[in-house]
């Protein structure tokens, strides 16, 4: 296999070195390898809180329902970082901000599978130091593809069974060392084949803990990229699932928003979202959704078939979230409530009681919780914090109060401008001295990412669908919120490690 140049690095302003020393304050919680967890991470593709809550109020998610909600912590408030496919799973190998780990877009010269020159230092090869058995089985990052007719596989994992597009039939998968061609018979579906695969990692002998992460394609619509098909098909004994007319996110308040005044001059002259595109569009992600209920059952079935289930660390999540036509936009790459919100659960080893918790997480906390249980030992920065308190119900444990979303600039011409967000709820920065209001202030910035060139305040409690930006008003108690959250702001875009916890806070 022909090797890739690959450059090591740490990412952030603090050298690996020091920050290894620190781990265990900051991060990891003692442990042996006797009684390391298995850890599950299953990460869903473009699912939104509005498809997911749809399944599950329609039934459609038991097996979710019954494994994890019931006998897991809900996290009701789960945000990306930056709400792109790419960006966001670099950010779970790394646990940093796309700032710090440099990935900011599916393609391009800062984006997708080739800007990603540092996968020798990653939650992989952390977790095959601490003597994890290593799987991935589905998408890695976009734009993954042959090196020079070879496949490559990425330093730290033991098992790759890697998906290089986004189609349920008629699809490629990398297997370890072997191209496999699946077609269009029911056996093929590629969730189910992906279920399967997960299956047979799980039940394989080995005394060694592992360490599987999960990512089938559903529910992102199929095609090439970004700008493919609308739609996802369902798995075939779903496909006679009834369609929701209208839609959720129709009732909306911002749903096709008439008066965009008061948004970035980019987006004033969007044209109104197709409403029949984005019926046909939810609806088969809802569909689809049930083959991936069917593959967290298989899951827990194969961990009961080891009696492993209560050694496990299971998490159940998305890379983004997505808009169905909130503030005229089919897209997931906004600053906007719809995008960044993402659906979370998380089942802790031997956990069997249904926790649910409102504080704010990241997901750039994924792989400092998963390093926490599993006793493992960066080698980058992390800018997450282990949620293995909230997880587990410990009395007084707190999220965080402050929270970047980013787009970067990659100095293209984009159909979404770079911008840097705060979404807060630091009585102060809100003045709120009860703590319960939040609000979001954004900045647009010019193609090279210096120059601000629009603004937008929103208060969350006044108006959570972000009709009515305040970034205009002249009340004193606006502008010092302006100006005490753009200043935060200011800080937390260049932030790394602690740094980023302590402004978060």
């Amino acid at each position: 296999m022909s090797e890739q140049p690959r450059r090591k690095a740490c990412g952030g302003r603090l050298a690996c070195t020091a920050f290894v020393i620190s781990l265990a304050a900051l991060v990891a919680a003692p442990a042996t390898a006797a009684t390391q967890p298995n850890v599950v991470m299953i990460i869903a593709d473009d699912l939104d809180t509005s498809v997911w809550n749809t399944a599950l109020n329609l039934g459609y998610l038991p097996q979710i329902q019954s494994r994890m909600i019931n006998k897991g912590t809900t996290f009701n408030n789960t945000f990306a970082a930056l709400p792109v496919c790419c960006p966001s799973r670099v950010t779970y190998l790394t646990g940093q901000y796309p700032h710090n780990h440099g990935t900011i877009r599916n393609s391009g010269p800062r984006g997708g599978f080739g800007s990603f020159t540092s996968d020798d230092n990653t939650l992989a090869v952390w977790m095959q130091k601490a003597g994890y058995r290593t799987g991935l089985i589905g998408k890695y990052l976009n734009n993954y593809k042959l090196d020079r007719g070879n496949i490559y596989i990425p330093p730290g994992w033991d098992n790759w069974q890697a998906l290089p597009g986004l189609y349920q039939f008629d699809y490629a998968m990398y297997d370890n060392d072997t191209v496999r061609r699946f077609g269009n018979a029911a056996q093929d579906y590629q969730t189910d084949v992906v279920a399967r695969l997960a299956q047979d990692f799980i039940r394989r002998s080995d005394p060694r803990p592992f360490f599987l992460t999960l990512t089938p394609t559903v529910p992102h619509y199929e095609g090439e990229d970004d700008d493919g098909e609308r739609t996802i098909q369902p798995a075939p004994r779903h496909a006679d699932t009834p369609a929701i007319v209208p839609i959720p996110p129709e009732s909306a308040k911002a749903y096709n928003e008439a008066n965009m005044k008061d948004k970035p001059a980019w987006m004033r002259e969007l044209p109104i979202a197709d409403t029949a595109l984005l019926r046909a569009g939810y609806n088969s992600k809802v569909a689809a959704m049930r083959a991936f209920d069917d593959l967290v059952g298989r899951v827990f079935q194969s961990l009961q078939d080891i009696d492993a289930a209560a050694d496990t660390l299971v998490i159940v999540t998305s890379d983004n979230g997505y808009q169905y036509g909130t503030h005229r936009r089919t897209a997931k790459a906004d600053l906007y409530e719809e995008a960044i919100r993402l659906p979370m659960l998380i089942r802790a080893p031997g956990q069997n009681q249904a926790r649910v918790t409102d504080e704010w997480v990241s997901n750039t906390d994924w792989a400092a919780t998963i390093v926490d249980y599993a006793a493992a030992e960066p080698e980058r920065t992390l800018d997450g914090r282990s949620l293995r308190d909230l997880i587990e119900g410990v009395a007084g444990a707190k999220g965080r109060s402050s929270m970047l979303v980013e787009h970067p600039s990659d100095n293209r011409n984009t159909n979404v401008p770079p911008y840097i967000a705060i979404r807060s709820k630091n009585p102060s920065l809100t003045l709120d001295t009860l703590g319960r209001k939040a609000l979001v202030y954004a900045q647009t910035l010019d193609g090279s990412g210096n120059a601000v060139i629009s603004e937008e305040l929103y208060d969350l409690d006044d108006d959570p669908d972000q009709i009515k930006s305040l970034h205009t008003s002249t009340l004193t108690e606006r502008v010092w919120q302006k100006g005490n959250l753009a200043n935060r702001l200011s800080q937390l875009k260049t932030c790394s490690g602690w740094e980023c916890r302590a402004l978060e806070d």
